[in-house]
């Protein structure tokens, strides 16, 4: 039984007779960082951070040179949130390191061009606009709008915005379900506008690996090379939980810049995870980043935003690079001795990311992983009776030992405190 709605364009069905790249991917994609916008609409944060907090976390992630660009809102919301806006602006102004800027709005309300006008006008910011828009007739017809009526309105608040010095990105909502050609049309519309950014946007979290490719492809193949000078960004989300892959995708297809938000926070299962990007971009070599920053700046947004960190999260949890295997630990003990050897079952090192690796000992390990777990704690001197004893106990009590659990039958002391 097929799964897929009337109205769905599904990319990864795609047809098109595009058999290799139209772009070749940038030294280093930039980064978009979407957590004060597109990330305050979702739920993981229950308590809405201070003016003071995202002063932090924004002098922190421009610090850190985690991100290029800023979307930091809705003027349109009303006066106490535009005011948050200028004052964050005005903040980031004050100090040596500056990042660009940009706030949200409905690409046809002529209200919500005008707020975003009075945010540039009262920083003294060339501040870009990012105006969304739904350009399908599905969300026409839903909504009972005109479509071509809607477009026209968009237009004009290109214009408008164009004429008054900012920066536009055009941004139409729900891109990777939209039929191409209502999708392509409202893009070229834009780009006779002048708007200087198009961003795709997977605003239902929908796509995959190859549907991304294929929409990349297409959509640089029929607006890219008619109009070379505009940017092209990626908004994704994360709903199926290949936020991340896609955007790798997205970046090697040639995109200028990727949109993410600090842990990922957003509606429904999130948008992609700022920090989790960053390293894969990293590895990949998409994009150079000191990996020794990202724990100190995922606690921070963890605490900010009140969103823990899960104990095995990818690359940033604690127990990310912990194993109780006896096979691993066996291979590990033998990589340790060689030379130069890395950690086999690793993808990544670490220690380039402020993490360690770390064998534990329970009921389906080996003697190595007593082993290990001792040199880690600082036992260097165990026998090998204690050590049955110490793997013994793991296997019987069907647990993962402590620290302390450990101290106890080697006969030490001194507290050893679990992680």
């Amino acid at each position: 039984m097929s799964t897929e709605k009337p109205g769905i364009y599904n990319w990864g069905k795609h047809e098109g007779n595009l058999e290799k790249p139209i772009r070749i991917p940038l030294a280093s994609v930039q980064i978009d960082d979407e957590t004060w916008r597109d990330g305050m609409q979702g739920t993981q944060s229950l308590h809405h951070p201070t003016t003071e907090q995202k002063d932090e976390y924004i002098r922190k992630v421009v610090e850190f040179k985690y991100v290029d660009h800023l979307d930091i809102g809705f003027p349109a919301s009303g006066p106490s949130h535009r005011k948050e806006i200028v004052a964050l602006i005005n903040s980031a102004n004050a100090r040596e390191i500056k990042p660009t800027f940009s706030t949200a709005g409905r690409a046809a309300a002529i209200d919500d061009g005008k707020a975003i006008l009075e945010v540039a006008q009262k920083t003294g910011t060339q501040l870009r606009a990012d105006l969304f828009l739904d350009v399908s007739s599905m969300r026409a017809n839903i909504e009972g709008w005109d479509r071509q009526e809607k477009l026209k309105q968009a237009m004009r608040n290109i214009d408008l915005l164009k004429k008054e010095g900012l920066l536009v990105m055009f941004v139409p909502e729900r891109s990777s379900v939209t039929l191409p050609e209502e999708l392509f049309e409202a893009c070229v519309l834009a780009a006779e506008k002048g708007v200087d950014r198009i961003a795709i946007t997977d605003t239902t979290g929908v796509l995959d690996p190859t549907g991304t490719q294929k929409l990349f492809r297409e959509v640089f193949e029929n607006i890219g090379k008619r109009y070379p000078g505009i940017k092209f960004d990626f908004h994704g989300h994360n709903d199926l939980g290949m936020g991340t892959a896609n955007c790798i995708v997205a970046a090697i297809e040639g995109v200028d810049c990727l949109h993410a938000t600090a842990r990922g926070i957003g509606e429904r299962a999130g948008n992609v995870k700022l920090e989790e990007l960053l390293v894969v971009l990293d590895m990949k070599g998409l994009r150079k980043i000191d990996g020794l920053h990202i724990q100190e700046f995922v606690k921070m947004a963890a605490d900010i935003l009140a969103v823990p960190i899960a104990s095995h999260e990818p690359i940033v949890g604690q127990k990310s690079t912990e194993t109780a295997s006896g096979i691993h630990a066996s291979t590990y003990e033998k990589v340790k001795k060689g030379a130069g050897l890395p950690d086999i079952y690793l993808p990544y090192s670490p220690e380039n990311y402020g993490l360690k690796p770390l064998v534990r000992i329970g009921p389906v390990s080996s003697l190595a992983n007593v082993r290990a777990f001792c040199e880690y704690l600082g036992i260097y001197d165990i026998t090998e009776e204690k050590a049955e004893e110490v793997l013994a106990a793991a296997k019987s009590g069907w647990k993962i030992l402590s620290p302390n659990d450990v101290k106890e039958i080697v006969g030490r002391n001194g507290d050893l405190t679990d992680k």
